[in-house]
């Protein structure tokens, strides 16, 4: 999946006839960044797919699971099958599954499972448009938001306008899990 975001992004980049710097400075990205999403070496963050959504005339879902084909209406994702591709470690330190199927229109949220490994160094806080509801599944996970620093532990849940700073990070000896719902 990381190869496909990329793919979308450079494609819809080259046909709105942007250049990757000027992508990079509408996004406040560094250029090797966007290379790496392009290629596919790097995985850009849920917020930064948002940024590069909304640069690109795209819809969020759009860039992530490219063009829709099932319903709006119902979606179901079963047990095992609902990941639409695990994505490896992002800049913000986390890597995500999608929880839901890859190619449904009209969907306003889009459910993650985040999973933070305490051992990688805690990334820069980013923002966005919309709002994340994030439930903590497993283990415990430092909050930072809009310069104040939270600790969240299993059960904890949080819900927060991303258009102020924000960033995750696991907490302890093991890997945390972690829910999040993104609107954009």
């Amino acid at each position: 999946m990381r190869k496909y975001v990329g793919e979308r992004i450079q494609k819809l980049r080259e046909a709105q006839g942007l250049s990757q710097q000027e992508v990079c400075k509408l996004a406040g990205l560094e250029l090797s960044r966007l290379q790496a999403y392009e290629e596919g070496t790097a995985v850009p963050s849920v917020g930064v797919v948002i940024k590069l959504s909304r640069i690109l005339g795209s819809r969020f879902e759009g860039l992530m699971h490219g063009g829709g084909t099932v319903s709006d209406a119902l979606t179901i994702c079963r047990a095992g099958t609902s990941f639409a591709g695990q994505q490896g470690n992002t800049e913000q330190g986390y890597a995500y599954g999608t929880l839901t199927r890859p190619g449904t229109v009209g969907h306003v949220m889009e459910p993650f499972m985040l999973t933070f490994d305490p051992r990688v160094p805690r990334g820069e806080p980013i923002s966005h448009d919309g709002q994340e509801f994030v439930y903590v599944v497993e283990g415990a996970i430092e909050l930072l938001y809009d310069g104040r620093t939270y600790r969240l532990e299993q059960g904890d849940s949080v819900y927060l306008d991303a258009s102020r700073s924000h960033r995750f990070h696991g907490l302890g000896e093991s890997p945390a899990r972690m829910l999040a719902v993104v609107s954009s």
